[in-house]
C-alpha cells in the first residue's frame, strides 16, 4: 500500500457529502479475502466480519496456504476457492474473485486487515450517497504494536483525504489512489473497468481507469481496518522498491531523486516522528531508539522508491536482490 510518493492527494474535484440515512434497500454484499498463509490474523478478521451488518457472503480465495488458513475460513462459514500458487496475480485473482462472488457490492480486504465496528455500514452509506461512486475506500488504522513512524504516517496520510472528517467524493481530476487492503467496488463499475493483470498496484491502476471511465470514488473515514505493514529496515527498503515500480507500471508515476531534498525530507519527517512520540507518551530512551530507526526508515524510502520507479533500467539480478518478492522481471 502506497502512502506517499505519487501526485498530490486532493484535487479540484473532491467534495464532501453529508450522508443522510434513509430506508433505501441494502444491496447484496460479498466480502473477498485473498489468502496465502494468513492464519495469524484471519480468525480475528472473520470474527470482526461476523459482527458487522450481515454480508451476503464471505469469499476466501486461497493460493496454497500451508498453515491451516483454509480450515480456519471454512470453520467460520466462509466460502473457499483454492487456486494454485503459480496462478495468483494481484489483479488476475481479484478479477476471478469478482467473477465468482455474487454480491452487488464487492468488498476486498487483505488477510491482515481487520474491519472495525461500523465498517460495512460506512461502506454502504458511501455507495448510497451518489450512484456515480464506483469504489469506496477507508483508512488503515495502526495496531497497538505498530512502530511510531508507521503509525504517524498512517494517521496523517488518511486524515489528509478528509480534513472535515466526512465522506469525500473524488472525481476525474483527483488522484487515483485506492488500496485493496480496504476497498469496495460497485459491481457495475468493476464490470466496466476490471483490474489490470499487473504484478503490483492493481488498485492504483483501477483508480486511474475508474476515473478515466467517468466514475467517481469515495473516501469513507468511518470504514476503517486495523492494518499496518511493519518490516525491518531491509524489508521496508525492498517494499519501497516493489511498490514504486508497481506504481510506475500502473499510473506512470516516476519518483524523483534529489539528494538534497531527500536529506531535508528525512530530517523533517524524523522530527515529526519524535514530536508524535512525545505527544503519545514515549519516554526519552524510546524516542532515541525509535528516532534512529526513523532516520533509516525515511532515508531508505528516498533511495529505494526512485530505484523502483526506474527498475526497468536495472539488470534482472539486481532487481531480484532489491525486490521483497524476489522478482527479477522489469514490470
Amino acid at each position: 500500500m502506497l502512502l506517499a510518493g505519487g501526485p498530490g492527494r486532493r484535487g479540484a474535484c473532491a467534495y464532501v457529502l453529508r450522508v443522510v440515512s434513509g430506508p433505501a434497500p441494502q444491496p447484496s454484499v460479498s466480502v473477498v479475502v485473498p489468502t496465502k498463509d494468513g492464519a495469524r490474523y484471519l480468525p480475528e478478521l472473520l470474527a470482526a466480519l461476523a459482527r458487522q451488518a450481515p454480508a451476503h457472503e464471505v469469499l476466501v480465495v486461497d493460493s496454497g496456504s500451508r498453515d491451516g488458513t483454509v480450515g480456519i475460513a471454512r470453520a467460520a462459514g466462509a466460502r473457499v476457492v483454492e487456486i494454485p500458487p503459480a496462478s495468483f496475480g494481484h489483479g488476475r485473482t481479484r478479477n476471478l474473485a469478482a467473477e465468482t462472488a455474487t454480491g452487488e457490492i464487492l468488498c476486498f480486504l487483505t488477510q491482515d486487515a481487520t474491519p472495525v465496528e461500523g465498517w460495512l455500514e460506512a461502506v454502504l452509506q458511501a455507495f448510497a450517497a451518489d450512484e456515480r461512486i464506483g469504489a469506496v475506500y477507508g483508512p488503515h488504522l495502526p495496531r497497538p504494536d505498530t512502530s511510531p513512524m508507521v503509525a504517524r504516517e498512517l494517521q496523517e496520510f488518511f486524515a489528509g483525504f478528509s480534513p472535515t472528517g466526512g465522506l469525500t467524493v473524488q472525481g476525474p481530476r483527483d488522484p487515483p489512489f485506492l488500496s485493496n487492503v480496504n476497498a469496495a467496488y460497485r459491481r457495475a463499475c468493476w464490470q466496466a473497468v476490471r483490474f489490470r493483470d499487473v504484478a503490483y498496484a492493481e488498485d492504483q491502476a483501477f483508480g486511474a481507469d475508474l476515473l478515466a471511465a467517468g466514475w467517481h470514488k469515495a473516501y469513507a473515514p468511518d470504514a476503517g481496518v486495523l492494518h499496518a505493514h511493519d518490516y525491518g529496515p531491509v524489508g521496508f527498503a525492498r517494499r519501497w522498491f516493489d511498490e514504486y515500480r508497481g506504481l510506475r507500471t500502473a499510473t506512470g508515476w516516476v519518483e524523483p531523486f534529489r539528494p538534497k531534498a531527500a536529506l531535508g525530507a528525512t530530517l523533517r519527517l524524523t522530527r515529526r516522528d519524535l514530536a508524535w512520540m512525545r505527544e503519545h507518551g514515549y519516554g526519552r530512551a524510546a524516542r532515541w531508539r525509535w528516532g534512529i530507526r526513523a532516520v533509516v526508515h525515511h532515508a531508505s524510502r528516498r533511495v529505494f522508491a526512485p530505484l523502483g520507479s526506474r527498475a526497468a533500467r536495472l539488470p534482472a539480478p539486481v532487481r531480484r536482490v532489491l525486490s521483497l518478492e524476489r522478482r527479477g522481471d522489469g514490470r
